[in-house]
């Protein structure tokens, strides 16, 4: 990357994609992963001008050493034409920052702390005794001990912990809650509480005399490559509001229904609008892609087509109106199950089946689309060969378990190959969207939008009001060309498909329909 005509380089940027597993967090430790005779840093009492030559010596040696294992290893060009042009990307989001109800936000931690204190009521009484709903220990005590729910299930095989016990977990209590009220009142207790640490009480935390917050937006903490978010962590905000019932203790009237949504806090600033781009099933897309399954392919030869929906049909052999809303649900997390690498055992969890079912499922799912099979099949011999694997735009990771001799760490590397193939790639794609687009951006003399946050596939930004549906079809034109990336010899199986919304806050978008024809800015 040029600016001004210096050319700028980061060694901690090279040492990640070098090693994304375990980067080093400093210089000096850079220095002794990756030089053969890395000189010490000097003595505090040291010449302030000898440490200085030192410390720049250092740096040369250094940058020449990471600059020599990135080209050695086909990691240059993702480091010069992805990584480097990320940096003023991530910087323009950390010097905006978004607005935020406050006032809402109090009244929202308010609402949920009342909502706990009658959860905790209801879980005594139905426990018929006092203990701690954070407790894990006392929580088996009552389920196990007292009520003995494990006695009650047929066919079931509950989780166990680490050490053997009963477990507690989200997975335990979904297949114990129609055997007794307590493990409802605790899934809820826990997704209440969560929502109010984590992501009420936790933004408020960050505001402190502020009416806004700024998150801290991190390049090199996640192995696939995708960026995270602190202070606060803006991607882990619940897409879904959550409906809290509010119990009023008068006589004849019905307990109030409250929609709590920690997104309807976030609000543009005055004469601006929200504007999220989201690439649509965009792993289910890489997958077909990838594994060229000839089923997979068909679905997406149908733009308009309802791909879960299509996906459920497929693979029930039954037809599109006969899919059911929980028939679609399955599909869409199987294939993801599969993208992730998730055992039956999670899928059990997630889908409120035994173990037993959740394994059918996922082979007649893998029976349907037999290429996938073979694609993940293919994927692991490589990685057993060559001992890394790659994403479509060649981000490497290393799994140096994959030849273990222990069972355990070889099938979690393999999980993690093939996950780290689809989710790479898909990280990949999406910041060469932010770059298209913040480059668009710069040298636009009508456009004035900024982009406030990245949500792995979904980017959202705030744009002027009399420019949303024309910076809406840029957008979306952009992150649809990426099918094709010609410099890359990127060239897609499948098309890219991007959903446009908009709104006056986070928690109330609604679609945007974005005109066909190319904008023109």
């Amino acid at each position: 990357m040029t600016l001004e005509g210096c050319q700028i380089q980061d060694p901690q940027l090279s040492g990640w994609l070098l090693d994304p597993i375990d980067p080093a967090t400093c210089f000096q430790d850079l220095l002794n992963k990756h030089c053969r005779n890395p000189r010490t840093t000097p003595a505090l009492e040291s010449k302030k001008v000898s440490q200085i030559i030192t410390g720049l010596y250092s740096l040369y040696k250094l940058n020449r050493e990471l600059c020599s294992k990135l080209q050695s290893q086909g990691l240059w060009s993702l480091y010069v034409d992805m990584e480097l042009k990320m940096i003023p990307v991530l910087a323009s989001m950390e010097v905006g920052h978004i607005n935020v109800d406050k006032e809402a936000l109090r009244r929202t931690s308010d609402l949920l702390g009342t909502k706990m204190k009658q959860l905790e009521q209801e879980a005594h009484k139905a426990a018929g005794q006092m203990f701690l709903l954070t407790s894990s220990t006392q929580l088996r005590t009552v389920l196990f001990e007292k009520l003995r729910l494990h006695e009650q299930c047929e066919n079931k095989k509950l989780p166990k912990t680490i050490n053997k016990q009963q477990s507690t977990s989200e997975a335990a209590l979904l297949q114990l809650q129609d055997l007794h009220p307590l493990p409802k009142i605790i899934l809820e207790y826990r997704q209440i509480h969560k929502i109010k640490s984590t992501f009420v009480d936790g933004i408020l935390s960050c505001m402190m005399t502020k009416n806004y917050i700024s998150s801290t937006w991190h390049q090199t903490s996640v192995v696939t490559g995708r960026i995270s978010a602190s202070h606060p962590n803006f991607q882990a905000l619940p897409r879904q509001p959550l409906q809290v019932t509010r119990k009023l203790f008068i006589s004849g009237k019905e307990d109030a229904v409250v929609t709590v949504h920690p997104r309807a806090m976030f609000i543009p600033k005055e004469g601006w609008t929200f504007l999220s781009a989201d690439f649509c099933q965009v792993e289910l897309r890489l997958l077909a892609h990838l594994s060229s399954d000839p089923e997979l392919l068909r679905i997406f030869t149908n733009p308009e087509a309802d791909v879960f929906c299509m996906l459920a049909s497929q693979w029930k052999g039954v037809s599109k109106t006969e899919v059911s809303s929980e028939d679609r649900e399955h599909a869409k997390r199987i294939v993801y199950s599969v993208v992730y690498g998730a055992g039956p055992e999670r899928l059990s969890g997630i889908l409120g089946v035994s173990t037993e079912q959740a394994r059918r499922f996922q082979d007649s799912f893998l029976q349907t689309y037999m290429e996938v099979q073979n694609f993940i099949q293919k994927t692991v011999a490589d990685c057993h060969k060559k001992g890394y694997v790659l994403s479509i735009m060649g981000r490497r990771r290393t799994l140096h378990n994959i030849n273990s001799p222990d069972w355990g760490a070889r099938m979690q590397a393999e999980r993690q190959a093939v996950n780290f193939v689809v989710q790479g790639s898909a990280a990949d794609l999406c910041k060469m969207a932010m770059i298209r687009i913040f480059n668009l951006l710069s040298t636009s003399n009508s456009l004035s939008a900024r982009l406030i946050a990245q949500l792995h596939d979904e980017l959202l930004y705030e744009v002027q009001d009399s420019q949303v549906e024309q910076f809406a079809a840029v957008v979306k034109s952009t992150m649809e060309s990426l099918e094709r990336i010609d410099q890359l010899n990127i060239h897609l199986k499948v098309p890219l498909k991007v959903a446009v919304s908009s709104g006056k806050s986070w928690g109330s978008m609604s679609e945007l329909i974005v005109p066909q024809s190319l904008p023109s800015f």
